[in-house]
């Protein structure tokens, strides 16, 4: 459906199991075919030789305890579309954002279902399997705000939800509107920024329609729209600051938390993107942040970019060392200083803060 993420790695095997997001699962068939026989699987998870996320989804042990913790956090989101017996799960919160594919700068600690009935609210926290060094996550029900219950039928995209079918399993997710007006408010600055970012800059997950041939970013002007849909006074006024705080110039998830904590820190905020030349012109490299008055660069490191034939260049973690030496060699010899941080500085302000001081980055004024 148009706006939903175009790709989500969920592949169908031919012996009948699932590769989701690398991680082998397998849906036992109620039929009692003998590849996926519950009996059978049940055996199997008595063992240890699989997980059980939920009644039916299973993951291969190994698959499971070695996967990324997000691609863990996705396997249980279609565990539980899979193992639903009464109509589509709606996913929503931090759960939608990421089906629609919007990066997130933490990992959400519980998946997020929206239910109709007072009663049936409340976490469900499923017990750890025999050979998990994981459990599954946690799957919260909440209500319905009540500020939409006229619009529960009908909303700005014309559903409330839209439909997703992954592998032949189908999930309902809350449109990419409400979930977004739903949760920013919610969220710590800077991981609303992560979000408000990616959709000015277009960065995929940002699209908003990634099926379409030509598919574009998000104005801003579409952004302080979603106020519209907020659930309260408090939380239009929220929207309103983030979205006013959001920049397309972002490049990935850590500049945008970047911007957030050098400003709650008191220093100037930088310019993004800046390109440094040499004396004959020649671009030496783009630069992630720029104080002009203190002649400083600033560059986040991922860990994206030293991940070998997973990082962002494909090269190894040797050749992009030399490869960032080299150009930090180069943009200093024009007189400019650099300052590096990391995903662990923002967690720790503090650092963070020690690093921009001796780099002479000035404070706001």
């Amino acid at each position: 459906m148009p706006g939903l993420y175009a790709h989500h790695p969920v592949l169908m095997q031919a012996d009948g199991t699932l590769r989701a997001w690398t991680i082998p699962m397998i849906l036992a068939d109620p039929s009692g075919a003998s590849a996926q026989d519950p009996r059978r699987l049940s055996r199997a998870v008595e063992r240890g030789d699989l997980i059980r996320i939920r009644p039916g989804a299973y993951a291969e042990r190994a698959g499971w305890n070695d996967a990324f913790p997000m691609s863990r956090y996705m396997a249980t989101v279609l565990a539980i579309a899979a193992s639903r017996r009464a109509g589509d799960a709606v996913f929503c919160r931090e759960t939608a954002l990421a089906l629609h594919g919007i990066s997130l700068w933490s990992l959400p600690r519980e998946v997020s279902v929206r239910t109709a009935r007072a009663g049936s609210t409340g976490a469900r926290r499923p017990a750890r399997m025999p050979g998990a060094q994981h459990a599954p996550f946690a799957e919260r029900h909440r209500m319905w705000p009540q500020a939409w219950r006229s619009l529960r039928d009908v909303d700005r995209g014309g559903t409330p939800s839209e439909k997703l079918v992954l592998a032949g399993v189908s999930l309902r997710v809350e449109s990419l509107d409400r979930a977004l007006a739903d949760t920013v408010p919610r969220m710590d600055p800077a991981e609303a920024a992560t979000v408000l970012d990616a959709l000015l800059a277009g960065r995929p997950a940002g699209l908003k329609n990634t099926r379409a041939s030509t598919p574009t970013p998000w104005s801003r002007e579409e952004i302080l729209g979603l106020q519209e849909l907020c659930t309260s006074a408090a939380a239009r006024e929220r929207m309103l600051t983030r979205a006013r705080f959001a920049t397309g110039e972002t490049e990935s998830p850590g500049e945008s938390v970047s911007r957030v904590v050098i400003r709650d820190l008191g220093f100037a905020l930088p310019d993004m993107q800046h390109r440094v030349h040499d004396e004959n012109g020649a671009l030496l490299g783009i630069t992630d942040f720029w104080w002009e008055g203190a002649g400083t660069v600033g560059e986040f490191d991922g860990l994206a970019k030293y991940l070998g034939r997973r990082s962002y260049s494909g090269l190894s973690a040797e050749q992009v060392i030399a490869e960032e030496r080299r150009r930090e060699d180069a943009i200093c010899d024009r007189g400019l200083r650099m300052v590096r941080w990391l995903a662990e500085d923002l967690r720790n302000p503090a650092r963070l803060e020690a690093k921009l001081r001796r780099a002479g980055v000035p404070r706001r004024r």
